[in-house]
C-alpha cells in the first residue's frame, strides 16, 4: 500500500487571515496607533530631514464628511506618508475653515433668533456647533488612516489663529489696500450678504424677459418714436437711470405700419428683433451711429412723473437683445460705472433680503421680494401699453454656493480689498514661483488673478473675524493705522468677542475716545479666513512659506487658491504655495454628480464600516485623480477584487517564511532565476517610486498589480512552490528562494505603505523580525537594488519570451487533451539560433512548471519564429510525495523526495 506522505511537506500556516475583516480590524489598528503615538514619532524620528510641508485645506465644520472630502484627506495622506517613508520629514497639521454662514444657519434652525439675541452669546453657539462638528469629521477623518495628530490641528476660530488674520488684515491697511465704497456686488437675498466671485456657481435660470418701448420726447426729431430696451431682470426696471447705446454701432429707426410707431433698434438685430417680436409690417425709416443719438430724453419705464437721457455704453454690443441696454446703476457693475461717470448717484431700493424698500417710494412693489416684483411689473408695463414682448427664457445665472438660491448684483457700501495695484506683482510671483498639476492650470491661476480688481471681503454676519474699523462722528469710514494696532492690541487681550460686546471706545486710543465713534459690525469674508491659514500656520508653528504643495479640488481655483495667493503675496511677496496640484469631482458610476435627490450619493463612513477604509484608499490609488472619477458599487466590488489578490499574495509570502529567520538563513549565493526575480523586483520598485514622487499614483497601482499578477503570481511563486514545500526544511536551495521571497515581501509592503495602511500594520505585526519597532509606519522605505546589467536584463527577456511560446503551446495541448496539468508534460523543443542559449538555463523545466524540455540539436532557418514546440505526454511512475513522473522511483519516491524522507527518519 502506498504511503501518505502528505505531512512530510513543509505546510505551513501564518495568522494573517485570508478573510480580511478590516471593519473589525483597522479601528483596533488606529488606536495602537494613537496609543503608541505613532504619527508623532515618526516624525521626530524624521527630524533633521529635509522638510516637505502639505498644507491642508481646511474643510467646512459642518456635517459628515462626504466622499469628496475622503477622496482629498486620503490623496494628502498618500503623498504624506509617501515622504515621511522616503527621506523627508513631513509634518501634517489638518484645518478646519469654521466662521460664517452655513453654522449661523444650522443655530437660527434651533428656533434660535440671531437678531434679537446677545451677540457674543449667539457666536458662542456657533463656536460650539463648531466644535461638535470637527470632532465629527475628525473621528471620520481618522477612521480613514489620516496620518496627523489630531490633538495639533488648527482652527479659524482660535484665539491664535484670529490675532494671525488680523495682522494680515493691519498689514494690509497699512499698504493702502483696504477701503469702503458703494459698489455694485453679489448680493445673496438668502444668505442675507455680500459674496465674493469665489462663492458664485452658475446654474441655469428660467427668466421672464421683456422688449420695453421707452417713449422719446421733447424732440422733434423723434416725434412718435420709441427706444426699445430689452431684459432679462424686469425687477431692475424701477430702478433705471439711463439708456446706452454703442458708439460705433448701427442703429434704425424702424415703423411698424400696424400701429404706425417709431423703434429704434441696432440694425444688426433688426431681423431677430421682429421675428422674436412677430412683426411682419415695418420698414426701415432712417439709420444712425449710437454717437449721435446721446442725450435724448425718453419717458421712465416705471415711473410716469420721470425721465432718463441716452448715453453712450462701454459695453454695448449687437449680439443679442436690441442693442440698447437698460442702465440701472444700482445692479449691474458697468450700469454703475457709467451712472458714476454721469454724476448720477446709483439707486438700489432693495434692502438685505431682497425686498422692495421704502425707498423704491410705489405701496405696489414695497416689501415684494425681487423676484415676485416680475410679474406685477409685466402686468403694469402691459396695461400702459410699453410691454412689446414677454418671453421666457433659460440662461445661466449666478447663484450662491451655499443656498443654490439666485445672487443678484447689488450696490451697497462694502469693504474692499483693491487688486489693481498688486496684480501685477502677483502674476509675476505665480510665473516665476509657482508649479502646477496639471500644467495648463497655471494659466488658469494667472486669468483668475488677472479678472479680479476687487475682492469684496465684508460679510454681513456675526460668527467671524471682524472687520477692525470704525466710523467717525461725520459717519465717515476710519482706518487709521495708529488705532487699528490699539484695536488688535486690545483684541489680544480680550478676544474677538469682546468687539461685539464692547463699545467703540474700549478699542479706541485715549485721543480718539469720546468723539462719538462707532465700530463696524461686519466680519471678514471666511474665504479671507482659510486664505490666511498659510501665514497663521508660520506664525502658530513656524513652518516656513512658502509651503511645498497645496492639493484641492478643481474648484479652488476661485476659492483657497486664489485667496490663499493674494493674502502671502500681499503679506510679504511671497507665494504661499511652491506646487498646486488639483483633483476631478467624484461622480457615480454613470458620472453623474452625486445628489440626496437621485438617490447616488455614496458615503465614505458606510464604505470603512462596510468593506473598510483600506478599500477606500486603494479605490483613490487607482483613480486617474486629476480628472473626475467615478464610484459605486460595481467599482467598489472591483476594487475589493484587487484587494483579495494583494492581501492573498503577501499572505502565500507570510506562510511560506513562517520557518525563516533573517538572521541566520538569509543567502547571499543565488541561482540565475533567484536574481533575476530580484533584479525585476528592483526594476519595478524604482518605477514606482519615480510615479509616486510626481504623484502619479493609478501609474503607481498599475506597476503594483503588474508585479502581484506577472512577476509573482504567474512566475516566481508559482514555479517556487515545489522548492518551498518538498525540499529539505534547511536545504539551501529552498532557503535562497525564501531569501527572495523575504525580498518581495518587504518589496510589496514598502509599495503598499502610504496605501493599504492599515493592511501593512497587520502583516509587519505577525512577520519573524529581531529588534521591531512598535510599527510599520516607524520603518523606512528599503533600499533593494539588485539591478542586473543590460545583458543579463536582455537574456531573460528572451527567457519571458520563450516562456510566452511554451505557454502557448500547453495550452493547446491541454485543449487537445494530450495533458492535464502542465508538470505531466514533456516539450520537444526546436530553437532558432537567438535563442540556442536556452538550453543551458539551469532548471529550466521547473522554473516553467514541466516535466521535462528536451532540446533537438537542430536549429530553426526561420530566425523570426523563437521556437517550434511539441508537448506529449511524460511516461513514467508518479512520486507518492511530490507527484512528479520520473522515470524510476525509490520506495516509491522520486530522488529528490527519497533524499528528504532519509534526512526526516521516515525511510
Amino acid at each position: 500500500m502506498e504511503k501518505n506522505y502528505k505531512n512530510t511537506l513543509l505546510m505551513y500556516q501564518t495568522e494573517f487571515d485570508m478573510k480580511a475583516d478590516l471593519k473589525t480590524k483597522e479601528p483596533l489598528i488606529e488606536k495602537n496607533w494613537e496609543e503608541k503615538d505613532i504619527y508623532n514619532k515618526r516624525i521626530i524620528n524624521n527630524k533633521g530631514r529635509k522638510t516637505f510641508i502639505l498644507h491642508d485645506g481646511p474643510p467646512y465644520a459642518n456635517g459628515n464628511i462626504h466622499v469628496g472630502h475622503a477622496l482629498n484627506k486620503i490623496l494628502k495622506d498618500l503623498i504624506i506618508r509617501w515622504k515621511n517613508h522616503t527621506g523627508y520629514c513631513s509634518p501634517y497639521i489638518m484645518g478646519w475653515d469654521t466662521h460664517g454662514l452655513p453654522i449661523e444657519t444650522a443655530i437660527t434652525k434651533t428656533g434660535i433668533d440671531r437678531k434679537s439675541m446677545d451677540p457674543v452669546e449667539f457666536r458662542e453657539l456657533c463656536k460650539k456647533y463648531a466644535l461638535e462638528q470637527i470632532d465629527v469629521q475628525l473621528n471620520q477623518f481618522k477612521r480613514l488612516g489620516i496620518f496627523s495628530d489630531y490633538n495639533n490641528k488648527y482652527l479659524t476660530l482660535t484665539h491664535d489663529f484670529e490675532l494671525s488674520e488680523l495682522r494680515l488684515y493691519k498689514e494690509m491697511v497699512k499698504k493702502n489696500l483696504v477701503y469702503r465704497d458703494l459698489k455694485p456686488i453679489y448680493w445673496s437675498p438668502s444668505s442675507e450678504s455680500a459674496l465674493a466671485e469665489a462663492e458664485i456657481e452658475y446654474k441655469e435660470l428660467r427668466s421672464p424677459s421683456v422688449y420695453v418701448a421707452c417713449e422719446i420726447i421733447n424732440n422733434n426729431d423723434f416725434n412718435n418714436t420709441n427706444l426699445v430696451i430689452w431684459t432679462t431682470t424686469p425687477w431692475t426696471l424701477p430702478a433705471n437711470q439711463l439708456i446706452a447705446f454703442g458708439e460705433e454701432l448701427d442703429y434704425c429707426v424702424l415703423n411698424n405700419k400696424d400701429t404706425n410707431k417709431n423703434y429704434i433698434i441696432a440694425k444688426d438685430l433688426v431681423e431677430q428683433f421682429t421675428e422674436t417680436v412677430e412683426w411682419k409690417n415695418y420698414n426701415i425709416v432712417r439709420e444712425y451711429k449710437g454717437k449721435e443719438l446721446v442725450n435724448l430724453t425718453y419717458k421712465h419705464p416705471w415711473y410716469l412723473d420721470k425721465t432718463g437721457f441716452t448715453v453712450i455704453g462701454h459695453h454695448v454690443t449687437s449680439e443679442s437683445g436690441t442693442g440698447l441696454v437698460h442702465i440701472a446703476g444700482g445692479f449691474g457693475e458697468d450700469d454703475f460705472l457709467i451712472v458714476k461717470s454721469h454724476n448720477i448717484k446709483p439707486f438700489a431700493p432693495i434692502d438685505n433680503q431682497g425686498k422692495y424698500d421704502v425707498t423704491v417710494n410705489d405701496k405696489r412693489l414695497e416689501g415684494i421680494f425681487y423676484e415676485d416684483a416680475n410679474k406685477i411689473i409685466g402686468q403694469d408695463l402691459e396695461s400702459r401699453g410699453i410691454l412689446i414682448k414677454l418671453k421666457f427664457v433659460k440662461h445661466s445665472y449666478p447663484h450662491d454656493w451655499r443656498t443654490k438660491l439666485p445672487v443678484i448684483f447689488r450696490a451697497t457700501s462694502q469693504w474692499f480689498l483693491g487688486l489693481s495695484s498688486v496684480k501685477e506683482e502677483i502674476d509675476k510671483v505665480i510665473v516665476e514661483q509657482v508649479n502646477t498639476n496639471p500644467e495648463w492650470s497655471k494659466e488658469r491661476l494667472r486669468n483668475i488673478i488677472k479678472e479680479r480688481n476687487d475682492w469684496t471681503i465684508s460679510r454681513q454676519r456675526l460668527w467671524g473675524v471682524p472687520i477692525i474699523a470704525f466710523f467717525d462722528e461725520k459717519k465717515q469710514p476710519r482706518l487709521d493705522l495708529e488705532v487699528i494696532e490699539h484695536a488688535i492690541n486690545v483684541i489680544e487681550k480680550y478676544g474677538t468677542n469682546a468687539w461685539f460686546k464692547e463699545d467703540a471706545d474700549f478699542f479706541l486710543p485715549t485721543k480718539y475716545k469720546n468723539k462719538g465713534w462707532e465700530k463696524e459690525k461686519d466680519i471678514l469674508d471666511v474665504w479671507f479666513d482659510s486664505g490666511s491659514s498659510n501665514i497663521a500656520l508660520q506664525d502658530i508653528w513656524g513652518y516656513e512659506r512658502p509651503y511645498d504643495m497645496y492639493l484641492e479640488g478643481n474648484d479652488q481655483y476661485r476659492g483657497w487658491f486664489n485667496s490663499s495667493l493674494i493674502n502671502s503675496v500681499v503679506y510679504d511677496g511671497k507665494p504661499a504655495y511652491k506646487f498646486v496640484i488639483t483633483h476631478g469631482m467624484t461622480n457615480d458610476e454613470k458620472g453623474k454628480k452625486m445628489s440626496k435627490s437621485l438617490g447616488n450619493v455614496i458615503d465614505p463612513v458606510a464604505i470603512t464600516d462596510d468593506l473598510g477604509a483600506d478599500i477606500l484608499r486603494l479605490w483613490v490609488f487607482t483613480t486617474d485623480f486629476t480628472d473626475d472619477q467615478r464610484l459605486g458599487k460595481e467599482i467598489l466590488k472591483q476594487v475589493s477584487e484587487s484587494y483579495r489578490k494583494i492581501r492573498n499574495t503577501l499572505r502565500f509570502l507570510l506562510n511560506n517564511l513562517v520557518d525563516f529567520n533573517p538572521e541566520t538563513d538569509y543567502q547571499r549565493e543565488l541561482e540565475e532565476v533567484d536574481k533575476y526575480a530580484l533584479h525585476r523586483l528592483s526594476k519595478v520598485k524604482n518605477s514606482y517610486h519615480k510615479a509616486l514622487d510626481v504623484y502619479n499614483f493609478n501609474q503607481g497601482y498599475k506597476l503594483l498589480n503588474n508585479y502581484i499578477v506577472n512577476d509573482l503570481s504567474s512566475f516566481y511563486l508559482d514555479f517556487i512552490k515545489d522548492i518551498i514545500y518538498v525540499y529539505a526544511k534547511d536545504s539551501k536551495r529552498r532557503r535562497q528562494v525564501q531569501t527572495v521571497m523575504y525580498e518581495q515581501l518587504w518589496c510589496l509592503l514598502d509599495l503598499l505603505k502610504p496605501v493599504l495602511v492599515h493592511t501593512v500594520e497587520e502583516v509587519y505585526s505577525i512577520m519573524n523580525l529581531n529588534d521591531k519597532k512598535e510599527s510599520i509606519h516607524l520603518v523606512d522605505y528599503k533600499e533593494q537594488n539588485y539591478l542586473k546589467d543590460e545583458e543579463f536584463d536582455s537574456r531573460w527577456k528572451k527567457i519571458m519570451e520563450f516562456k510566452t511560446v511554451a505557454y502557448e503551446a500547453l495550452e493547446h495541448a491541454r485543449n487537445e487533451k494530450i495533458i492535464k496539468k502542465s508538470f505531466d508534460a514533456l516539450l520537444e523543443v526546436t530553437l532558432s539560433k537567438e535563442y540556442s542559449f536556452l538550453k543551458d538555463v539551469k532548471d529550466l523545466n521547473k522554473i516553467f512548471i514541466v516535466n521535462t524540455i528536451k532540446f533537438s540539436n537542430d536549429l530553426l532557418k526561420d530566425d523570426s519564429i523563437i521556437a517550434k514546440i511539441n508537448v506529449k505526454l511524460k511516461e513514467g511512475q508518479k512520486c507518492a510525495r511530490c507527484w512528479t513522473i520520473s522515470d524510476e522511483l525509490k520506495d516509491d519516491v522520486c530522488e529528490n523526495c527519497y533524499d528528504v524522507l532519509k534526512q526526516l527518519g521516515e525511510i
